[in-house]
């Protein structure tokens, strides 16, 4: 009988990572929808289950150490394993640097940056310790955007966090490759409906594709990694 693969998807209350949540789900992972809004992510599981599915929501904050490593110890323990961690969440603050305060600073790169940090070395503990499936022990798909490959005014904090995002998913997949943990920086620079824009935008796409993208992303099995993929958009017409 197959192993069951084991996602963890951070940010899973609402777009991206909802998406993501949902096309896992509907792919045949146990999904553990986690996030900050705890109704939002029971939300997501619940969609999860009534398709038939297994999904369950757990409220995290990404920014605290002491409750990433405890949702990864809490996801081992039920389900014995780890297969795939999606970094997803995120916050944006958008301001000129005359203008951005110490505060917006720090909530970007505390979210963006060090939570992915944080999930990710919990991920690679947990990871690296267990036996390989179809010749893989893990895969750890970092979202990160267009602004972490080239900054614009207003930026400082998103674009910094972003490009910080790049350099670590880079160091993640020279050190964990030889454990067998795939690393991919996935880059979202189309525009896609999420809440962290609030432009209405018709030409914007919608987040499933995202989420089918990390779902075909994932099916490659054995030596076979994407290392980094870049999510862009034709022209309106």
């Amino acid at each position: 009988m197959p192993v069951r693969r084991v996602a963890l998807v951070t940010g899973a209350g609402s777009g991206l990572g909802r998406a993501v949540a949902l096309a896992l789900g509907a792919d045949g992972y146990a999904v553990v929808c986690a996030g900050r809004r705890a109704g939002r992510v029971a939300e997501t599981a619940g969609e999860i289950r009534s398709a038939g599915g297994e999904a369950v929501g757990v409220p995290l904050d990404v920014t605290v150490t002491e409750r990433v490593d405890a949702v990864v110890a809490e996801v081992a323990a039920s389900y014995g394993r780890l297969d795939v961690l999606v970094n997803n969440a995120g916050v944006f603050r958008k301001a000129e640097i005359v203008d951005l305060d110490d505060e917006a600073w720090r909530e970007t790169v505390d979210a963006n940056l060090t939570g992915a940090f944080l999930c990710a070395r919990a991920a690679a503990r947990q990871m690296t310790g267990q036996e390989p499936v179809a010749g893989e022990r893990g895969h750890i798909v970092n979202v990160n955007s267009g602004a972490g490959l080239r900054g614009y005014p207003t930026g400082a904090a998103y674009s910094a966090s972003k490009f910080g995002l790049l350099g670590l998913s880079d160091t993640l997949r020279q050190e964990l490759a030889g454990r067998h943990v795939k690393v991919t920086d996935l880059v979202v620079a189309a525009m896609v409906k999420s809440e962290l824009s609030n432009r209405a935008d018709p030409d914007r796409l919608e987040a499933s594709v995202v989420g089918d993208l990390v779902r075909d992303l994932l099916r490659l099995r054995g030596a076979a990694v994407v290392t980094r993929l870049d999510l862009g958009q034709l022209p309106a017409s």
